[in-house]
């Protein structure tokens, strides 16, 4: 079940690349919570991620230039989680395509978890055009 598909709008001029993607602390400053980099298996980037009482580890499945896709290992608030990002452009404007698919695995219902990503990932992104837009 797809449980995000968002557009997030990046500044034309700022200056981005996917490896930002796998920065701890970047990403604990754009999503506001505490990543912390693990020590890495088979080749992998991971990731523990501790946000609204949950902590679970993310292991970064493919990055390129253009895209990056991860999931959780183990248990998470997001059963199945696989996490896809890509980057798009036009002659105008750059995005990153972000979609999010899995169920819930918590008390909270699936249509709830929809809306807290939505809203979380909705703040990031304006997070990420301020960093971005600043660079």
């Amino acid at each position: 079940m797809t449980l995000l598909d968002i557009i997030i709008e990046l500044p034309k001029e700022g200056e981005f690349n996917f490896y930002q993607l796998t920065d701890c602390q970047f990403l604990s400053h754009i999503f506001r919570v505490q990543i912390t980099a693990l020590d890495n298996k088979e080749q992998t980037e991971r990731r523990l991620v501790s946000m609204r009482g949950h902590q679970f580890t993310e292991r970064v499945i493919q990055l390129s230039d253009t895209s990056l896709t991860y999931q959780i290992e183990g248990n998470g608030p997001i059963k199945l989680h696989l996490g896809e990002i890509n980057y798009t452009n036009s002659n105008t404007q750059h995005f990153l395509h972000y979609k999010i698919s899995g169920t819930s695995n918590t008390w909270l219902p699936s249509w709830l978890l929809k809306a807290v990503l939505y809203y979380d990932f909705k703040r990031a992104g304006k997070r990420l055009w301020s960093v971005l837009n600043e660079s």
